[in-house]
């Protein structure tokens, strides 16, 4: 009896021990209680275990071709300009992939996400209304929403007091370089310092990608105006060595150029030298697109020493543009009129052809060549006689030279049109 006792024991045992692990493992709540749930309103996270059926393929191929949309754009601000034709066709890929999405699918976060990247990166906003009307979202993820949708319809107002309460710590990681971005041009221009923040933001999440072009291409002006120009030079130098080919270039180019021009701690040689020292070979063809670009608008801003050497260093890179080449020329002529080697600038001129120049740089050249012929009459008589007395007395002579040609372009304007306004704006400055 004893024997079969314990074989009894040890086989009830035997049997509660798989009954408990029966529980423990498929209903673990019975045993450790139920999981705590977060009540708080939370942006969605995505859920990557759904079944393979209809839906998971929808999903799977919408964050394909958005995953794809993103590689292309990289393409594009590494200068591939083929890249221009692939966007267009993913965007209108992914229009037709969302705008499949029945109410199942939009309780998928994925496809909501998918759908929110695809907007930010251009596409359609009216993707977006069965989310932002309906009732499928949490509300925080509908305010988000909303407040991307008005954003891409051109709704600064609304999408601000939308955007202003939303966290992005709280977004899915791949949301918040785009939505950084996207916030920050709502402040550019109102609140600077702000939007500086927020740029900064968005080149942090998303480093080396159209993302981080973006921002720092918004973000380096800003900076120029705000004084802080050697944050700015050290974007500036970074920008041109990583994204100096991208198709997009030319605006910060210009950006740059009208920005710097207006710093007087920039007009010096030392600017140029500092973005060209950082700039290795392979990046120095866009660098002269930038240095030509720097030249005119330091020109029209009178920063004569800033326009002279970025004129001298496109002329110095073999590998710039003909027709950077010849906005140099220009530029250093022009820079050099109201000067003692005037003589040499009216030379410069009349060898560059007109036809070939744009409606602004003719513009340039009949007002550069007006003050050269200014400047070489001032000069005759008692000035030149002045200036060949040695080097002691040859400022004053350039001063002399400086102040005729000044009363005389001052003389001109009273009558001259646009031109001569530019021409004495040019002179007063270089009298300085």
């Amino acid at each position: 009896m004893k024997r079969i006792a314990l074989i009894a024991t040890a086989l009830f045992v035997t049997i509660a021990s798989a009954v408990a692990g029966y529980i423990a493992y498929f209903r673990p709540a019975f045993i450790f209680g139920a999981p705590e749930i977060e009540t708080t309103a939370v942006h969605g996270v995505p859920d990557y275990n759904v079944k393979e059926n209809h839906h998971a393929q929808i999903r799977r191929n919408a964050l394909r071709l958005v995953e794809q949309l993103g590689a292309v754009q990289d393409r594009i601000i590494r200068g591939d300009r083929g890249a221009l034709t692939d966007q267009a066709r993913l965007l209108n890929d992914i229009f037709r992939a969302v705008r499949a999405f029945t109410p199942d699918d939009w309780k998928d976060y994925v496809n909501v996400r998918t759908s929110l990247l695809y907007v930010l990166s251009g596409g359609d906003a009216h993707v977006l209304k069965p989310i932002v009307n309906g009732a499928l979202l949490s509300k925080a993820d509908q305010q988000l929403a909303d407040g991307i949708m008005s954003f891409a319809e051109g709704q600064p107002k609304k999408s601000r007091e939308l955007f202003e309460s939303i966290d992005p710590r709280s977004l899915d990681v791949s949301l918040v370089g785009p939505f950084a971005l996207a916030r920050a041009s709502l402040y550019i221009g109102d609140d600077n310092e702000r939007a500086i923040t927020l740029l900064d933001d968005a080149r942090l999440a998303c480093p080396h990608t159209a993302i981080d072009e973006a921002a720092a291409r918004r973000e380096i002006p800003l900076l120029i105006n705000a004084g802080s120009t050697e944050r700015a030079m050290m974007l500036t130098t970074s920008y041109v060595r990583e994204f100096g080919r991208s198709i997009y270039a030319w605006k910060l180019f210009r950006q740059f150029s009208e920005a710097a021009a207006k710093r007087p701690e920039l007009d010096s040689a030392a600017t140029v030298e500092r973005i060209a020292g950082a700039v290795d070979g392979e990046n120095l063809q866009p660098a002269s697109e930038l240095f030509a670009d720097l030249a005119g608008e330091a020109l029209m801003q009178g920063r004569l020493q800033l326009a002279k050497a970025a004129a001298n260093k496109v002329l110095a890179i073999e590998g710039s543009s003909q027709a950077s080449r010849n906005k140099a020329r220009l530029y250093l002529a022009a820079a050099e009129a109201p000067s003692d080697a005037a003589g040499n600038a009216l030379k410069a001129l009349d060898q560059i052809a007109v036809d070939r120049l744009s409606e602004d740089d003719t513009e340039i050249s009949e007002v550069a060549g007006f003050i050269a012929k200014s400047v070489i009459g001032a000069g005759n008589g008692a000035s030149r006689n002045i200036a060949s007395r040695g080097a002691s007395k040859g400022a004053q002579a350039i001063d002399v030279t400086k102040e005729a040609t000044a009363m005389k372009a001052s003389a001109a304007v009273d009558d001259a049109d646009e031109i001569l306004k530019k021409a004495d704006t040019m002179i007063a400055r270089s009298a300085r």
